[in-house]
């Protein structure tokens, strides 16, 4: 009888070590590092920020927050406002900071001048043909074409011209000035 006792003893203490071994080797394997993103001029956190890595992708939560494993040599982080970033996983401390894009909009003003009865030719046309707009999955419909407005509505003479066009009319003044 005393014997059996140690040997149960025995069996169950085996046990307990095969499952303390598993653990301390598992520990390793489910390490990750966990890091906070922010804005660098408010150094607010920053939501849904994509965070790709040799694992996979992981977005960050309302805080920020954003866990990777450790394994993964470099991160590459982007967000529709602000500027990718790609950097190693040893470089990174507990908080990444991101810079604002220059073209994100904070605010939009409109001013409207008078009023029409009737719309231009351009504005009572669709932009896309039916076709198209079946294949890129929008409804064709009569609806607002606020773009074409605003191009009656401001002048050409305010437009911005593109750099090509600038660099043309600069080539026509060097040479009428030869």
């Amino acid at each position: 009888m005393h014997t059996t006792i140690i040997m149960t003893t025995f069996a169950v203490m085996k046990e307990y070590y095969i499952l303390t071994i598993l653990v301390l080797f598992a520990l390793p394997l489910s390490a990750q590092k966990c890091f906070v993103v922010a804005d660098i001029e408010t150094l607010s956190p920053i939501s849904d920020v994509s965070v790709r890595s040799k694992a996979g992708v992981e977005t960050t939560d309302s805080m920020g927050m954003v866990c990777v494993p450790e394994d993964s040599k470099s991160l590459v982080l982007t967000h529709l406002n602000y500027e990718s970033r790609l950097l190693n996983i040893s470089e990174t401390g507990d908080t990444i900071f991101l810079i604002s894009k220059l073209s994100s909009l904070k605010e939009v003003v409109v001013f409207g001048k008078g009023k029409s009865k009737e719309l231009p030719e351009f504005l009572k046309k669709p932009l896309v043909s039916k076709t198209d707009a079946q294949l890129l999955g929008t409804a064709q419909g009569g609806g607002f074409n606020i773009l074409g407005l605003i191009n009656y509505i401001i002048p050409k003479s305010w437009r911005k011209t593109s750099k090509k066009q600038r660099a043309k009319e600069q080539a026509k003044d060097i040479l009428k000035n030869y």
